[in-house]
């Protein structure tokens, strides 16, 4: 394989927004095409290993930062408005949208890590044809371990607001969360996570609807050491898909080690089931 580019591409979003974003290609002509939909407040460069490996295999992997995280912050992120639901109907569409289009004469594959396979079910581009969603889960507190679910209440609630009252942002790093994002994005998920039923309590989201036009084939991994993301919630997201071919693949701990909710794209301890999801990927 030729050696991977860590030049940075600028794909626009759909109200123009610049997103940085990097293609990883194979040696020979590409099988697929495969974007890769980050966790909230986790930056592409996190991919990166999975993306080689993806482009090792014949894939043509893309990454990318949605707006406020990695190369797609401002210089200055306090007071930078966002949503998370600006990543999912402005960046992400925007980006599988390029790849659909730059890419026309091969399938277009997603991966999602936890909200990146929720942004497909928020946003499903008709092209996407396999969906393999890593960690992918509903954020009903409701469905989570109890320590977790009382933790993110306290974060949501008293923790989160404060922090981004002092520095105008949400600083996630503080929290072992990824990287600051954006105070908005930060507010609007801690709502849906207070929410039962998550997104999906939200009337003004419509999120019911939007998940029915998704029609690809959906499979979905849960790691049963992963309190972030429990099997009970990743089968609920899974059963809000009516329309799209599901399974839940239930998956334990490699001898490499734990997975909890990152570890799968780290190859030292995920690198093991690579091979294995590879085909969920068409």
């Amino acid at each position: 394989m030729r050696p991977i580019s860590d030049e940075t591409l600028i794909i626009p979003a759909t109200d123009g927004y610049p997103l940085a974003a990097s293609i990883f290609e194979p040696d020979g002509p590409a099988r697929s095409t495969v974007v890769i939909q980050s966790a909230t407040a986790v930056p592409r460069r996190f991919y990166a290993e999975y993306a080689a490996d993806l482009a090792a295999r014949g894939r043509r992997a893309i990454t990318f930062d949605y707006r406020g995280i990695g190369g797609s912050a401002p210089a200055r992120l306090s007071g930078f408005e966002a949503t998370m639901l600006d990543w999912a109907d402005r960046d992400a569409a925007a980006v599988a949208d390029y790849a659909a289009t730059t890419w026309n004469t091969v399938p277009l594959g997603l991966v999602g890590h936890s909200f990146g396979g929720q942004a497909y079910g928020l946003n499903p581009h008709p092209r996407v044809s396999h969906v393999f969603g890593v960690a992918t889960q509903i954020g009903d507190m409701r469905l989570f371990p109890t320590r977790t679910a009382a933790g993110f209440r306290f974060l949501a609630r008293v923790a989160g607001p404060v922090a981004i009252r002092l520095t105008g942002r949400f600083p996630a790093n503080w929290f072992g969360l990824g990287e600051p994002m954006p105070g908005g994005v930060f507010r609007q998920w801690a709502r849906w996570c207070l929410t039962p039923d998550y997104f999906f309590g939200d009337s003004a989201i419509g999120a019911e609807a939007r998940f029915a036009r998704a029609g690809a084939q959906v499979h979905l991994a849960a790691f049963d050491d992963d309190t972030f993301a429990p099997e009970a919630a990743v089968r609920a997201l899974g059963r809000r898909l009516p329309n799209a071919h599901v399974e839940v693949i239930r998956a334990a701990d490699t001898d490499a080690g734990r997975i909890g909710h990152f570890g799968f794209f780290r190859k030292a301890v995920g690198g093991a089931l690579w091979d294995r999801f590879d085909a969920r990927l068409g």
